[in-house]
Protein backbone atom coordinates (compact mmCIF):
# COMPACT_ATOMS: atom_id res chain seq x y z
CA UNK A 1 0.00 0.00 0.00
CA UNK A 2 1.25 3.53 -0.73
CA UNK A 3 2.34 5.61 2.24
CA UNK A 4 -0.43 8.02 3.31
CA UNK A 5 0.31 11.62 2.46
CA UNK A 6 1.69 13.68 5.34
CA UNK A 7 1.60 17.45 4.75
CA UNK A 8 5.04 19.05 5.11
CA UNK A 9 6.05 20.87 8.28
CA UNK A 10 6.18 24.05 6.19
CA UNK A 11 2.39 23.98 5.89
CA UNK A 12 1.97 23.70 9.64
CA UNK A 13 4.36 26.61 10.14
CA UNK A 14 2.25 28.69 7.79
CA UNK A 15 -0.87 27.82 9.78
CA UNK A 16 0.89 28.76 13.01
CA UNK A 17 2.02 32.06 11.47
CA UNK A 18 -1.60 32.79 10.54
CA UNK A 19 -2.68 31.80 14.05
CA UNK A 20 -0.14 34.28 15.44
CA UNK A 21 -1.67 36.99 13.24
CA UNK A 22 -5.11 36.11 14.56
CA UNK A 23 -4.16 35.97 18.24
CA UNK A 24 -2.33 39.30 18.03
CA UNK A 25 -5.16 40.95 16.04
CA UNK A 26 -2.67 42.02 13.41
CA UNK A 27 -4.24 44.03 10.54
CA UNK A 28 -3.67 43.14 6.87
CA UNK A 29 -0.70 45.38 6.06
CA UNK A 30 1.35 44.31 9.07
CA UNK A 31 0.18 40.71 8.60
CA UNK A 32 1.47 40.60 5.03
CA UNK A 33 4.87 41.85 6.16
CA UNK A 34 5.05 39.32 9.01
CA UNK A 35 4.22 36.44 6.68
CA UNK A 36 6.85 37.57 4.19
CA UNK A 37 9.48 37.71 6.94
CA UNK A 38 8.65 34.24 8.22
CA UNK A 39 8.53 32.55 4.83
CA UNK A 40 11.57 34.34 3.44
CA UNK A 41 13.59 33.11 6.42
CA UNK A 42 12.25 29.60 5.90
CA UNK A 43 13.15 29.74 2.22
CA UNK A 44 16.64 31.07 2.93
CA UNK A 45 17.39 28.29 5.41
CA UNK A 46 15.89 25.63 3.13
CA UNK A 47 17.78 26.86 0.06
CA UNK A 48 21.15 26.34 1.67
CA UNK A 49 20.48 22.59 1.89
CA UNK A 50 18.79 22.32 -1.49
CA UNK A 51 20.14 20.07 -4.21
CA UNK A 52 19.11 22.66 -6.78
CA UNK A 53 20.47 26.07 -7.66
CA UNK A 54 18.26 28.14 -5.33
CA UNK A 55 19.92 31.11 -3.65
CA UNK A 56 19.24 32.58 -0.24
CA UNK A 57 18.07 36.21 -0.19
CA UNK A 58 20.48 37.04 2.62
CA UNK A 59 23.56 34.84 2.31
CA UNK A 60 23.52 34.34 -1.46
CA UNK A 61 25.74 31.36 -2.30
CA UNK A 62 28.15 31.94 0.59
CA UNK A 63 27.16 28.70 2.31
CA UNK A 64 25.57 27.00 -0.67
CA UNK A 65 26.37 23.28 -0.73
CA UNK A 66 29.05 23.65 1.94
CA UNK A 67 30.62 20.67 3.61
CA UNK A 68 29.60 17.08 3.04
CA UNK A 69 27.13 16.72 0.10
CA UNK A 70 25.20 14.33 2.33
CA UNK A 71 24.03 17.43 4.22
CA UNK A 72 21.61 18.21 1.41
CA UNK A 73 18.91 16.02 2.93
CA UNK A 74 15.20 16.28 3.54
CA UNK A 75 15.72 16.14 7.31
CA UNK A 76 18.25 18.96 7.29
CA UNK A 77 16.03 21.10 5.11
CA UNK A 78 13.10 20.57 7.44
CA UNK A 79 15.18 21.32 10.53
CA UNK A 80 16.75 24.48 9.13
CA UNK A 81 13.46 25.90 7.83
CA UNK A 82 11.66 25.00 11.08
CA UNK A 83 14.19 26.83 13.24
CA UNK A 84 13.92 29.83 10.93
CA UNK A 85 10.13 29.87 11.26
CA UNK A 86 10.22 29.34 15.03
CA UNK A 87 12.65 32.19 15.66
CA UNK A 88 10.75 34.62 13.41
CA UNK A 89 7.36 33.91 14.96
CA UNK A 90 8.79 34.18 18.47
CA UNK A 91 10.06 37.65 17.53
CA UNK A 92 6.58 38.96 18.21
CA UNK A 93 7.54 42.54 17.37
CA UNK A 94 6.62 41.69 13.77
CA UNK A 95 2.97 41.46 14.87
CA UNK A 96 0.63 44.22 16.05
CA UNK A 97 0.59 42.95 19.64
CA UNK A 98 2.60 40.51 21.80
CA UNK A 99 1.97 36.79 21.38
CA UNK A 100 -0.07 35.12 24.14
CA UNK A 101 2.00 32.93 26.45
CA UNK A 102 -0.19 29.91 25.71
CA UNK A 103 0.48 30.28 21.98
CA UNK A 104 4.24 30.45 22.57
CA UNK A 105 3.91 27.15 24.40
CA UNK A 106 2.01 25.73 21.43
CA UNK A 107 4.90 26.72 19.15
CA UNK A 108 7.39 25.09 21.49
CA UNK A 109 5.30 21.93 21.68
CA UNK A 110 5.31 21.64 17.90
CA UNK A 111 9.09 22.04 17.84
CA UNK A 112 9.81 19.61 20.67
CA UNK A 113 7.09 16.97 20.56
CA UNK A 114 6.10 16.91 16.89
CA UNK A 115 9.42 17.70 15.21
CA UNK A 116 11.74 16.43 17.99
CA UNK A 117 13.99 19.50 17.94
CA UNK A 118 15.65 21.31 20.81
CA UNK A 119 13.69 24.57 20.99
CA UNK A 120 16.38 26.05 23.24
CA UNK A 121 19.09 25.64 20.61
CA UNK A 122 19.87 29.23 19.62
CA UNK A 123 23.24 28.67 17.95
CA UNK A 124 23.86 30.54 14.69
CA UNK A 125 26.79 28.53 13.39
CA UNK A 126 26.91 27.57 9.74
CA UNK A 127 27.97 23.96 10.33
CA UNK A 128 24.55 22.65 11.41
CA UNK A 129 20.94 23.01 10.20
CA UNK A 130 19.59 24.50 13.44
CA UNK A 131 22.29 27.16 13.36
CA UNK A 132 21.58 28.04 9.74
CA UNK A 133 17.87 28.28 10.52
CA UNK A 134 18.49 30.61 13.45
CA UNK A 135 20.95 32.65 11.39
CA UNK A 136 18.52 32.95 8.48
CA UNK A 137 15.83 34.24 10.82
CA UNK A 138 18.17 36.82 12.30
CA UNK A 139 19.38 38.03 8.91
CA UNK A 140 15.89 38.41 7.44
CA UNK A 141 14.67 40.22 10.55
CA UNK A 142 17.67 42.53 10.36
CA UNK A 143 17.06 43.17 6.66
CA UNK A 144 13.55 44.37 7.53
CA UNK A 145 14.78 46.78 10.20
CA UNK A 146 14.54 50.31 8.90
CA UNK A 147 12.23 49.34 6.02
CA UNK A 148 10.01 52.34 6.89
CA UNK A 149 7.29 50.16 8.42
CA UNK A 150 8.23 51.71 11.78
CA UNK A 151 8.14 48.36 13.55
CA UNK A 152 10.32 49.78 16.33
CA UNK A 153 7.51 52.19 17.24
CA UNK A 154 4.59 49.83 16.89
CA UNK A 155 4.08 50.56 13.18
CA UNK A 156 2.82 54.07 13.91
CA UNK A 157 2.47 56.58 11.09
CA UNK A 158 5.54 58.77 10.62
CA UNK A 159 4.30 60.77 7.63
CA UNK A 160 1.96 63.16 9.43
CA UNK A 161 -1.30 62.03 7.83
CA UNK A 162 -4.35 64.04 8.94
CA UNK A 163 -7.81 63.30 7.46
CA UNK A 164 -9.42 66.05 5.43
CA UNK A 165 -12.81 65.38 7.02
CA UNK A 166 -14.01 65.17 10.60
CA UNK A 167 -16.11 62.17 11.61
CA UNK A 168 -19.95 62.29 11.56
CA UNK A 169 -22.17 64.03 12.43
CA UNK A 170 -19.94 66.64 10.75
CA UNK A 171 -20.53 67.05 7.04
CA UNK A 172 -17.50 66.50 4.87
CA UNK A 173 -15.31 69.41 3.88
CA UNK A 174 -14.49 67.53 0.68
CA UNK A 175 -16.78 64.68 -0.39
CA UNK A 176 -13.99 63.20 -2.54
CA UNK A 177 -12.00 62.21 0.54
CA UNK A 178 -12.16 59.63 3.31
CA UNK A 179 -14.16 60.46 6.41
CA UNK A 180 -13.32 58.59 9.62
CA UNK A 181 -16.12 56.62 11.25
CA UNK A 182 -16.24 55.34 14.80
CA UNK A 183 -14.92 52.26 16.60
CA UNK A 184 -16.49 51.80 20.03
CA UNK A 185 -17.47 55.49 20.05
CA UNK A 186 -13.89 56.50 19.22
CA UNK A 187 -13.06 58.15 15.89
CA UNK A 188 -11.18 55.90 13.48
CA UNK A 189 -7.51 56.44 12.70
CA UNK A 190 -6.27 55.60 9.20
CA UNK A 191 -4.54 52.21 9.42
CA UNK A 192 -0.83 52.51 8.54
CA UNK A 193 -1.13 55.50 6.17
CA UNK A 194 2.65 55.35 5.71
CA UNK A 195 2.58 51.82 4.28
CA UNK A 196 3.10 52.89 0.68
CA UNK A 197 6.60 53.98 1.76
CA UNK A 198 7.62 50.52 3.07
CA UNK A 199 10.52 48.94 1.17
CA UNK A 200 9.05 46.31 -1.20
CA UNK A 201 10.45 42.91 -2.13
CA UNK A 202 10.32 43.39 -5.90
CA UNK A 203 8.73 46.74 -6.72
CA UNK A 204 10.93 49.78 -7.26
CA UNK A 205 8.58 51.76 -5.00
CA UNK A 206 5.04 51.58 -3.68
CA UNK A 207 3.66 53.72 -6.48
CA UNK A 208 5.33 51.86 -9.35
CA UNK A 209 1.96 50.61 -10.67
CA UNK A 210 -0.23 53.27 -9.08
CA UNK A 211 -3.67 53.18 -10.77
CA UNK A 212 -5.26 56.27 -12.34
CA UNK A 213 -7.09 58.68 -10.05
CA UNK A 214 -10.66 57.74 -9.14
CA UNK A 215 -13.59 59.87 -10.28
CA UNK A 216 -13.94 63.19 -8.45
CA UNK A 217 -17.29 64.87 -7.83
CA UNK A 218 -16.31 67.93 -9.83
CA UNK A 219 -15.45 65.73 -12.84
CA UNK A 220 -19.02 64.50 -13.25
CA UNK A 221 -21.41 64.98 -10.27
CA UNK A 222 -24.05 62.59 -11.63
CA UNK A 223 -21.66 59.73 -12.34
CA UNK A 224 -19.91 60.36 -9.01
CA UNK A 225 -23.25 60.00 -7.19
CA UNK A 226 -24.16 57.00 -9.36
CA UNK A 227 -21.42 54.99 -7.66
CA UNK A 228 -23.48 55.14 -4.50
CA UNK A 229 -26.74 54.47 -6.33
CA UNK A 230 -25.24 51.28 -7.75
CA UNK A 231 -24.34 50.03 -4.27
CA UNK A 232 -27.76 50.77 -2.79
CA UNK A 233 -29.31 48.80 -5.66
CA UNK A 234 -26.99 45.87 -4.95
CA UNK A 235 -27.92 46.15 -1.27
CA UNK A 236 -31.65 46.17 -2.05
CA UNK A 237 -31.37 42.94 -4.02
CA UNK A 238 -28.87 40.94 -1.97
CA UNK A 239 -29.37 37.20 -2.23
CA UNK A 240 -28.50 34.84 0.60
CA UNK A 241 -25.51 33.71 -1.43
CA UNK A 242 -24.23 37.25 -1.93
CA UNK A 243 -24.59 37.98 1.78
CA UNK A 244 -22.52 34.92 2.64
CA UNK A 245 -19.94 35.78 -0.01
CA UNK A 246 -19.55 39.17 1.68
CA UNK A 247 -19.14 37.49 5.06
CA UNK A 248 -16.83 34.77 3.83
CA UNK A 249 -14.30 37.07 2.21
CA UNK A 250 -14.48 39.36 5.23
CA UNK A 251 -12.85 36.46 7.09
CA UNK A 252 -15.92 35.50 9.15
CA UNK A 253 -16.00 31.78 8.30
CA UNK A 254 -12.39 30.59 8.46
CA UNK A 255 -13.26 28.31 11.39
CA UNK A 256 -15.14 26.12 8.91
CA UNK A 257 -11.75 24.87 7.67
CA UNK A 258 -9.68 22.31 9.62
CA UNK A 259 -6.86 23.81 11.71
CA UNK A 260 -7.96 27.42 11.08
CA UNK A 261 -8.50 29.57 14.16
CA UNK A 262 -11.48 31.93 14.17
CA UNK A 263 -13.64 32.65 17.23
CA UNK A 264 -17.00 33.99 16.01
CA UNK A 265 -17.51 35.81 19.32
CA UNK A 266 -14.19 37.69 19.25
CA UNK A 267 -15.15 40.45 16.82
CA UNK A 268 -11.85 39.95 14.98
CA UNK A 269 -11.90 38.17 11.66
CA UNK A 270 -9.22 36.56 9.49
CA UNK A 271 -7.23 38.98 7.32
CA UNK A 272 -6.97 38.65 3.51
CA UNK A 273 -3.27 37.58 3.71
CA UNK A 274 -4.22 34.71 6.03
CA UNK A 275 -7.07 33.68 3.71
CA UNK A 276 -4.70 33.75 0.74
CA UNK A 277 -2.25 31.50 2.58
CA UNK A 278 -5.07 29.11 3.45
CA UNK A 279 -5.95 28.86 -0.26
CA UNK A 280 -2.34 28.01 -1.08
CA UNK A 281 -2.36 25.44 1.70
CA UNK A 282 -5.48 23.79 0.30
CA UNK A 283 -3.78 23.39 -3.07
CA UNK A 284 -0.62 22.02 -1.44
CA UNK A 285 -2.66 19.29 0.27
CA UNK A 286 -4.81 18.59 -2.79
CA UNK A 287 -1.70 18.11 -4.92
CA UNK A 288 0.07 16.28 -2.05
CA UNK A 289 3.13 18.46 -2.36
CA UNK A 290 6.33 18.18 -0.38
CA UNK A 291 8.26 20.97 1.32
CA UNK A 292 10.31 21.25 -1.86
CA UNK A 293 7.28 22.88 -3.49
CA UNK A 294 5.53 24.36 -0.45
CA UNK A 295 8.46 26.47 0.76
CA UNK A 296 9.17 28.17 -2.61
CA UNK A 297 5.42 28.70 -3.16
CA UNK A 298 4.95 30.41 0.19
CA UNK A 299 8.14 32.42 -0.39
CA UNK A 300 6.76 33.86 -3.63
CA UNK A 301 3.18 34.21 -2.38
CA UNK A 302 3.90 36.01 0.88
CA UNK A 303 6.28 38.47 -0.76
CA UNK A 304 3.56 39.15 -3.34
CA UNK A 305 1.17 39.82 -0.46
CA UNK A 306 3.70 42.21 1.08
CA UNK A 307 4.17 44.15 -2.15
CA UNK A 308 0.41 44.09 -2.77
CA UNK A 309 -0.15 45.69 0.64
CA UNK A 310 2.42 48.38 -0.15
CA UNK A 311 0.98 49.12 -3.59
CA UNK A 312 -2.65 49.16 -2.42
CA UNK A 313 -1.90 51.43 0.53
CA UNK A 314 0.13 53.73 -1.70
CA UNK A 315 -3.06 54.29 -3.70
CA UNK A 316 -5.22 54.55 -0.60
CA UNK A 317 -2.99 57.24 0.87
CA UNK A 318 -2.38 59.04 -2.42
CA UNK A 319 -6.05 59.38 -3.36
CA UNK A 320 -7.57 59.25 0.16
CA UNK A 321 -10.88 58.35 -1.48
CA UNK A 322 -14.36 58.50 0.00
CA UNK A 323 -16.06 55.35 1.32
CA UNK A 324 -19.60 54.39 0.18
CA UNK A 325 -21.13 55.00 3.60
CA UNK A 326 -20.05 58.64 3.44
CA UNK A 327 -20.99 59.27 -0.19
CA UNK A 328 -24.45 57.73 0.20
CA UNK A 329 -25.20 59.51 3.47
CA UNK A 330 -24.40 62.91 1.98
CA UNK A 331 -25.43 62.68 -1.65
CA UNK A 332 -28.58 60.62 -1.09
CA UNK A 333 -29.67 62.20 2.20
CA UNK A 334 -32.89 63.53 0.63
CA UNK A 335 -33.45 60.59 -1.72
CA UNK A 336 -35.92 57.83 -0.89
CA UNK A 337 -34.84 54.38 -2.06
CA UNK A 338 -34.92 50.69 -1.23
CA UNK A 339 -31.97 48.95 0.46
CA UNK A 340 -31.06 46.27 2.99
CA UNK A 341 -32.60 47.33 6.28
CA UNK A 342 -30.55 45.44 8.85
CA UNK A 343 -30.30 41.85 10.11
CA UNK A 344 -33.33 39.80 9.01
CA UNK A 345 -35.34 42.91 8.07
CA UNK A 346 -34.98 42.39 4.34
CA UNK A 347 -35.30 45.31 1.94
CA UNK A 348 -36.86 48.49 3.33
CA UNK A 349 -37.46 52.06 2.22
CA UNK A 350 -34.96 54.57 3.57
CA UNK A 351 -33.03 57.76 2.93
CA UNK A 352 -29.29 58.17 2.57
CA UNK A 353 -28.47 59.06 6.17
CA UNK A 354 -30.11 55.83 7.32
CA UNK A 355 -28.17 53.59 4.94
CA UNK A 356 -25.97 50.89 6.43
CA UNK A 357 -23.80 48.46 4.45
CA UNK A 358 -24.31 44.72 4.94
CA UNK A 359 -20.82 44.59 6.47
CA UNK A 360 -21.70 47.15 9.09
CA UNK A 361 -18.07 47.86 10.02
CA UNK A 362 -16.36 49.98 7.36
CA UNK A 363 -12.54 49.52 7.58
CA UNK A 364 -10.47 52.42 8.95
CA UNK A 365 -8.79 53.57 5.76
CA UNK A 366 -9.62 55.03 2.37
CA UNK A 367 -11.60 53.18 -0.30
CA UNK A 368 -9.48 53.25 -3.46
CA UNK A 369 -8.20 50.66 -4.23
CA UNK A 370 -9.74 47.57 -2.66
CA UNK A 371 -7.18 45.70 -0.60
CA UNK A 372 -9.17 42.45 -0.95
CA UNK A 373 -9.12 42.79 -4.73
CA UNK A 374 -5.38 43.49 -4.76
CA UNK A 375 -4.46 40.65 -2.39
CA UNK A 376 -6.67 38.04 -4.07
CA UNK A 377 -5.61 38.93 -7.63
CA UNK A 378 -1.95 38.80 -6.59
CA UNK A 379 -2.53 35.40 -4.98
CA UNK A 380 -4.28 34.01 -8.05
CA UNK A 381 -1.47 35.17 -10.33
CA UNK A 382 1.36 33.78 -8.17
CA UNK A 383 -0.28 30.37 -7.88
CA UNK A 384 -1.01 30.31 -11.62
CA UNK A 385 2.61 31.16 -12.35
CA UNK A 386 3.85 28.49 -9.95
CA UNK A 387 1.71 25.62 -11.27
CA UNK A 388 0.95 26.82 -14.78
CA UNK A 389 -2.73 26.24 -14.08
CA UNK A 390 -5.81 28.28 -13.13
CA UNK A 391 -7.40 25.31 -11.34
CA UNK A 392 -8.59 25.79 -7.76
CA UNK A 393 -11.73 23.79 -6.86
CA UNK A 394 -12.20 25.30 -3.40
CA UNK A 395 -15.53 25.21 -1.58
CA UNK A 396 -17.10 25.78 1.81
CA UNK A 397 -20.52 24.93 3.22
CA UNK A 398 -22.33 27.48 5.37
CA UNK A 399 -24.99 25.67 7.43
CA UNK A 400 -28.55 26.91 7.76
CA UNK A 401 -28.62 30.02 9.97
CA UNK A 402 -24.82 30.02 9.95
CA UNK A 403 -24.53 33.69 8.96
CA UNK A 404 -22.44 35.91 11.24
CA UNK A 405 -24.51 39.00 10.35
CA UNK A 406 -27.98 37.41 10.20
CA UNK A 407 -27.71 34.25 12.35
CA UNK A 408 -31.44 34.17 13.01
CA UNK A 409 -32.43 33.81 9.37
CA UNK A 410 -29.57 33.32 6.88
CA UNK A 411 -29.16 31.05 5.04
CA UNK A 412 -32.54 29.35 5.04
CA UNK A 413 -30.83 26.04 4.19
CA UNK A 414 -27.25 24.80 3.92
CA UNK A 415 -25.48 26.78 1.20
CA UNK A 416 -22.28 25.86 -0.66
CA UNK A 417 -19.86 28.49 -1.94
CA UNK A 418 -17.40 27.22 -4.53
CA UNK A 419 -14.72 28.48 -6.90
CA UNK A 420 -13.63 26.32 -9.83
CA UNK A 421 -10.65 28.50 -10.73
CA UNK A 422 -8.28 30.92 -9.09
CA UNK A 423 -9.70 33.71 -11.22
CA UNK A 424 -13.17 32.83 -9.90
CA UNK A 425 -11.78 33.19 -6.38
CA UNK A 426 -10.27 36.59 -7.07
CA UNK A 427 -12.33 38.39 -9.70
CA UNK A 428 -15.42 36.29 -10.33
CA UNK A 429 -18.96 37.12 -9.16
CA UNK A 430 -18.43 34.96 -6.05
CA UNK A 431 -14.88 36.19 -5.51
CA UNK A 432 -13.07 38.33 -2.99
CA UNK A 433 -13.24 41.48 -5.11
CA UNK A 434 -17.00 41.48 -5.71
CA UNK A 435 -17.63 40.51 -2.08
CA UNK A 436 -16.73 44.04 -1.05
CA UNK A 437 -19.54 45.45 -3.21
CA UNK A 438 -22.02 43.00 -1.71
CA UNK A 439 -20.73 44.10 1.68
CA UNK A 440 -21.24 47.75 0.72
CA UNK A 441 -17.75 48.99 1.48
CA UNK A 442 -16.20 49.41 -2.00
CA UNK A 443 -17.18 50.85 -5.36
CA UNK A 444 -16.74 48.92 -8.60
CA UNK A 445 -13.76 51.02 -9.72
CA UNK A 446 -11.92 50.28 -6.47
CA UNK A 447 -12.52 46.58 -7.03
CA UNK A 448 -11.51 46.53 -10.69
CA UNK A 449 -8.41 48.67 -10.33
CA UNK A 450 -7.36 46.69 -7.27
CA UNK A 451 -7.53 43.49 -9.31
CA UNK A 452 -5.40 44.98 -12.07
CA UNK A 453 -2.90 46.25 -9.51
CA UNK A 454 -2.64 42.88 -7.79
CA UNK A 455 -1.84 41.11 -11.05
CA UNK A 456 0.89 43.62 -11.96
CA UNK A 457 2.44 43.33 -8.53
CA UNK A 458 2.39 39.53 -8.63
CA UNK A 459 4.10 39.33 -12.01
CA UNK A 460 6.85 41.63 -10.78
CA UNK A 461 7.30 39.56 -7.60
CA UNK A 462 7.28 36.31 -9.56
CA UNK A 463 10.07 37.59 -11.81
CA UNK A 464 12.16 38.54 -8.78
CA UNK A 465 11.41 35.33 -6.89
CA UNK A 466 12.45 33.26 -9.91
CA UNK A 467 15.86 34.93 -9.83
CA UNK A 468 16.42 33.42 -6.40
CA UNK A 469 14.78 30.09 -7.28
CA UNK A 470 16.88 29.75 -10.43
CA UNK A 471 20.15 30.89 -8.87
CA UNK A 472 20.37 34.10 -10.88
CA UNK A 473 19.78 36.74 -8.22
Amino acid sequence: MPTPYAPPAALRWNQLACDAIYYTKTPPTIAARALAIIHTAMYDAWSIFSDGCELSTTTGDLYQKIGDPKWNTKDNRRQASSFAAYRCILCDGIFANPLPTAFKEELKTFMVEDLCYDAEDTNQKTDNPAGIGNLSARLVLECRQGDKSNQENGFKDWTGYVPVNLPPPERTKDINHWQPGYINKKAQSFLTPHWGQVVPFALCRGGQFRPPAPLQQEDNPEVFKAQGVALTEISANLTEKQKLIAEFWAGMHEDRYPNMINDPTSGYWATPPAQCCRIAGEIIVKKQLSAGAAIPLFFALTNALLDASIAAWDAKRCYDYVRPVTLIAELRDNDTFHSWGGPCRGTVVMQGEGWCPYLTFTPPFAEYVSGHSTFSAATAEIIKCFFGSNEYGGSVTIPAKGSRVEPACTPSADLVLSWATLDDMATGPDGAGMSRLYGGIHFMAGNEEGGKLGKKVALSVWEQACKFLNGKA
